[in-house]
Parts: C-alpha cells; sequence; structure tokens
C-alpha cells in the first residue's frame, strides 16, 4: 500500500471485483476505474496459484492489467509447474527489493503504454507522471486518442488450423484444404509475440472471394479489431490492429498496447487456436 502511494496511485485493501473475485490489494489510476495492479499475498503455494488463477480473465476482458502473486514462505518457481499467463507475476515475499524493482519497472512501462492515448507531454519524476495520467484518464475514455495501425507482413498458414474456420458441417470433410467460406462462426485465437500474449481473440471469416480471405475480430461489444486480409495461400498480407476507446477501459487500453509493442519488438507472432497454429506471420 505504501509502495503504491508512493508511486502515485489510488489504493485500497480487500478489494472485490465486479465478477467475485478478492484481491488483497490493488493500485488504481482511478478509484471508480477498474484497477491496473492486483496483488494476492500467500503463504502456501497451492492456495496462492488458486488464488491467482481467479485473475486470469482474458485480454477482451481483463480484470486488471497485471495481477501480482507474492509467496510469503518457500519458493516462487515452484509455481512454474501450474499455468499462468504473462499477466500474473509471481514474487517472493523475503525478496522486497526484486518485488519494489518489478513494480515501479511496471508502472514505467504502463505510463508509456498510456501516454500513446494522451497528448501528454512526458516529464517529472515516475509518481508525478502517475498522477498526471490519473488526472487525464479520470473521464475516460473521453479525450482519449483512438488507435490505428496497419502492418504489412509475410503470412504462412497452417491448414490444420484454418480448418477452425471452414463453415459448420465442413471442416470433417475429406478434402486436401478446407473449403473456406464467410460464415458467423467465431474461433478464440491468441496472437503471441515474444514474451506478450494476446489471449481470447474472437476471429471470424468475414469475406472469401477471388482468391482472398478476411479475418476479422469486429465485435459489437468489444474495442478490439484485428483484420488480417491475405491469399489462401498466405503471403502478402495486411494486419489492421485498431482500438475503439470508446468502448473500452482502461485495462483493456493496456493490454492493446502492450500487443502493438510486442509485435513491433519481436517481428514475428503466431495466431495460435484450439487445435495449434493457425498462422505465423513476419512483418515486411
Amino acid at each position: 500500500m505504501e509502495e503504491g502511494a508512493r508511486l502515485g496511485f489510488h489504493t485500497e485493501t480487500s478489494y472485490t471485483s465486479p465478477e467475485g473475485d478478492v484481491a488483497d490489494a490493488v493500485w488504481r489510476l482511478n478509484p471508480d476505474q477498474k484497477p491496473i495492479f492486483t496483488f494476492t499475498i500467500e503463504h502456501d503455494l497451492t492456495a496462492l496459484a488458486a488464488s491467482a488463477l481467479q485473475w486470469v480473465g482474458s485480454s477482451t476482458e481483463p480484470k486488471s492489467w497485471m495481477h501480482i502473486c507474492v509467496l510469503t514462505s518457500g519458493a516462487a518457481d515452484s509455481l512454474s509447474s501450474f499455468p499462468l499467463p504473462a499477466s500474473i507475476r509471481v514474487h517472493e515475499g523475503r525478496d522486497t527489493e526484486a518485488l519494489s524493482r518489478d513494480l515501479e519497472e511496471s508502472t514505467l512501462k504502463m505510463t508509456r503504454l498510456l501516454g500513446t492515448f494522451t497528448d501528454d507531454e512526458p516529464g517529472g519524476t515516475l509518481s508525478e507522471t502517475v498522477k498526471r495520467l490519473s488526472a487525464i484518464t479520470a473521464t475516460w475514455p473521453k479525450d482519449m486518442w483512438a488507435s490505428r495501425l496497419t502492418l504489412k507482413a509475410e503470412t504462412v498458414f497452417n491448414d490444420e488450423g484454418l480448418y477452425l474456420f471452414a463453415a459448420e458441417g465442413m471442416e470433417d470433410e475429406e478434402i486436401d484444404a478446407p473449403a473456406l467460406k464467410p460464415s458467423r462462426k467465431v474461433v478464440p485465437v491468441d496472437i503471441d509475440c515474444g514474451d506478450t500474449s494476446f489471449e481470447g481473440a474472437l476471429m471470424r471469416l468475414v469475406n472469401a472471394s477471388c482468391g482472398r480471405i478476411l479475418f476479422s475480430t469486429e465485435h459489437r461489444n468489444y474495442p478490439f479489431i484485428f483484420r488480417l486480409s491475405t491469399t489462401l495461400g498466405g503471403g502478402d498480407s495486411a494486419l489492421d490492429l485498431w482500438f475503439d476507446v470508446d468502448k473500452s477501459n482502461v485495462p483493456q487500453a493496456l493490454r492493446f498496447r502492450e500487443l502493438v509493442e510486442g509485435i513491433a519488438t519481436s517481428r514475428i507472432f503466431v495466431f495460435t487456436g484450439p487445435s495449434g497454429e493457425v498462422a505465423r506471420l513476419t512483418l515486411s
């Protein structure tokens, strides 16, 4: 709590999310907004894992931007046997210096990512920047900038992954290549690039004509729009990464900019569906 206040956040203990999940503490930019950081503190490894899994959520509907697990006894690396996403960090409570350092680095990253939605000029201490962002984002999404990027890439498809997008009743047919036709069928897709992952993008095939295909995540309730336009054989492609800020909350904005930054850094990213890899893209 003291660390969060020092860095300029609004802090709170014994927080219960709208979904009913409980955190020992939270840091927010503003009291009426979703938390940036949530914390669970446990002395038992199994209890810590169970508490952490409550906060997994999805990238489309995150419960916070980042969940921090603090294990007060034992070795935190023992938690590696539990499948936890990158948005959940685990620390040993006895190593307070490492925890403090990680929180400062994550806060600095937060200010950088959120800065892309504002016209704020960076400057001052980290605490001053956080407090300034708190004031700027108090009326989120009012006066925030929308985000639209189009990236050129080379796409390599996995035919078995493409079968997921075949129209209902066609994916089991014995054919050499999936018969892709536009449909309402939605496939959950993860986008992985380096250490960054965007989980649960809901994609469907919205167009397939003249040798070209278009996948899109357009959904009326989500601010995320990811569109991949290419040919059935892959190759030259256009990837749209759009964010409708008017439909968003702050953790969603952070997840989006984190994905954009991860793609720009790694240059190679993978679309993965329920049965494995769907496509691998390399920025041109």
